[in-house]
């Protein structure tokens, strides 16, 4: 075969979350972005392991231009909560793709160090969720939170709405008020009086984080409940970044992604002096870039990987 009737050869990364798969497939030797989509995924939690695989292995077929061969696949996955679950859907993804193509796979909160071009990064999410993630020295992958709103996620939308309407209710038992934050709770649930909060709370906890810019401009205008809100769980991620690092995560930086650390400034800075105050020097900078292209690098690092596998 000569050199013109070679098929390119390509890496593909994927951004896998609760709700959406994202695809990236570049030319392994120019970078060339061949193809990339994004679509809903709105099952993947539901998922086997073998379901999971079948869903990457669909998506990568549709997507790869039919001129290219895929040498290497980077999957960050919601759900690789453990370095056996990242095992387990490494493997599922080989046996899908077949010999040939070299796979690793990761948490998908690991994608934003290595899309900030840093292999030993702590990656912060504060976003729809809050995670801390790293690895240590000898690879093993560790994890600060990340529990879900309702027993933590702290500096993500909804735990910062749920903070504040917390510190809102506890001011309300106190005989005290709050005459900025009340419109826009009152407003937001379409409340006649505060008593009937809880029951309005149960219809409304799933979009609970659309509401957290409606919280920070409270905050702005001089809410103590939202500032409250906004101060303890950016402590709180501060926290989790010092608790990561004690674990022994190999971190050199310190790289912030999410809605809330890229679109909140209040957010950031106090997040900053939480790092300060738990005596965190590393360098700390917000993503620029999508984390999927943090898939494509850690394809790109796969057959390395794939060399050290044990036999």
């Amino acid at each position: 075969m000569s050199t013109v009737d070679r098929p390119r050869r390509a890496v593909a990364g994927l951004d896998i979350g609760g709700s959406y798969l994202r695809v990236h497939i570049e030319d392994a030797d120019t970078g060339d972005r061949l193809a990339a989509e994004t679509r809903t995924n709105p099952t993947w939690g539901a998922l086997p392991i073998t379901g999971r695989a079948r869903l990457i292995g669909q998506a990568l077929r549709q997507v790869t231009p039919a001129d290219v061969v895929l040498v290497a696949v980077g999957v960050g996955a919601r759900g690789c909560d453990s370095d056996a679950l990242v095992r387990e859907l490494r493997a599922a993804v080989s046996a899908e793709l077949g010999p040939g193509v070299a796979v690793a796979v990761c948490n998908d909160a690991l994608l934003v160090g290595l899309a900030a071009g840093r292999e030993h990064a702590l990656s912060v999410i504060a976003g729809t969720g809050a995670v801390v993630g790293g690895r240590t020295a000898d690879g093993t992958m560790v994890l600060t939170d990340g529990w879900g709103w309702m027993l933590g996620d702290h500096g993500s939308a909804p735990r910062i709405v749920l903070d504040a309407l917390r510190a809102y209710t506890e001011r309300l038992d106190q005989g005290g008020s709050d005459p900025v934050l009340r419109p826009f709770v009152t407003g937001a649930f379409a409340l006649t009086e505060d008593r009937r909060l809880p029951a309005a709370l149960k219809r409304s906890y799933e979009s609970l984080g659309d509401l957290a810019a409606g919280v920070f401009a409270c905050a702005d205008a001089g809410s103590p409940c939202a500032r409250q809100a906004v101060s303890e769980n950016a402590s709180r991620l501060a926290g989790n970044v010092a608790a990561a690092l004690r674990l022994g995560v190999r971190a050199d930086a310190v790289v912030g992604a999410g809605a809330i650390m890229v679109k909140q400034p209040a957010f950031r800075t106090a997040f900053a002096a939480g790092l300060t105050a738990q005596k965190v020097s590393l360098p700390l900078s917000v993503l620029d870039a999508e984390p999927v292209l943090g898939a494509v690098r850690l394809a790109r690092l796969a057959p390395l990987n794939e060399q050290e596998q044990p036999a």
